[in-house]
């Protein structure tokens, strides 16, 4: 298995290393960031979602589930953002404010989760899955820009 310092560039699934960009505001590296982005994203709603029904089914524990799923979906999101996604990008910040950053946008995805869904459900009328699958959407397009702009910056 490959290991990654804090400071390389993105890898590709095979594990080989991704072109740098030209520059930050490279089209095609932009696109590809925002598909590997995407990458990460259904890994970790595919831990969240397996944890929160292994424990809902065996504990009878929603709320709690939910929660716990959520936070180690996030872990595993923080590392394969860090090593797919942004790579080096932030590598200007100690890991200890990195995570802290990603960590306050997680919680701001799990509000915006919430109100979302609830907002979907009462106001709308929509199913509780519909409400969710849009509230996840959105969330995901809300985080990437965070993300992308504010915790993984580039210095250049």
């Amino acid at each position: 298995m490959t290991t990654l310092e804090d400071n390389d560039p993105p890898l590709d699934l095979a594990g080989e290393t991704l072109a740098p960009p030209r520059s930050a505001s490279d089209r095609a590296y932009r696109i590809r960031r925002l598909l590997r982005y995407t990458g990460v994203n259904l890994a970790s709603v595919t831990i969240d979602y397996g944890i929160f029904l292994f424990l809902t089914h065996t504990y009878d524990i929603p709320v709690t589930a939910s929660i716990i799923a959520y936070a180690i979906a996030l872990v595993f999101n923080y590392d394969l953002s860090k090593r797919f996604v942004f790579g080096s990008d932030g590598s200007h910040k100690s890991q200890r404010r990195l995570f802290i950053e990603f960590l306050a946008t997680g919680l701001l995805g799990l509000v915006l989760t919430a109100v979302a869904t609830a907002i979907g459900i009462h106001a709308f009328g929509f199913s509780p899955i519909l409400a969710k699958t849009i509230a996840v959407l959105i969330c995901f397009v809300t985080l990437y820009i965070i993300r992308s702009r504010l915790v993984f910056t580039r210095i250049e």
